[in-house]
């Protein structure tokens, strides 16, 4: 029987951004450097591990869906307010 992966939180501390993605301290402190690094939610002091994700295939040259739709999670069709 195949047992499921966890889902990781779509917010992550620091030690957890490190864990999921194989960071070092010092990796990371490097990356918050740069100014295309996703920054910390400031209320709840974490990252969004999808933009971090879609950072890191960005930087390896990878096409995802999400950021060839401009960034947009999901792509709408233009508003019809008259319905």
């Amino acid at each position: 029987m195949i047992t499921p992966r966890a889902v990781p939180p779509r917010f992550m501390n620091d030690q957890q951004l490190r864990d999921h993605f194989g960071l070092g301290d010092r990796a990371l402190t490097r990356l918050r450097a740069t100014r295309q690094f996703p920054p910390r939610d400031e209320l709840i002091n974490k990252t969004d591990r999808r933009a971090v994700e879609l950072f890191f295939d960005r930087r390896a040259g990878i096409a995802s869906p999400v950021a060839a739709a401009g960034g947009l999670a999901a792509v709408d069709g233009e508003e019809n307010w008259n319905d």
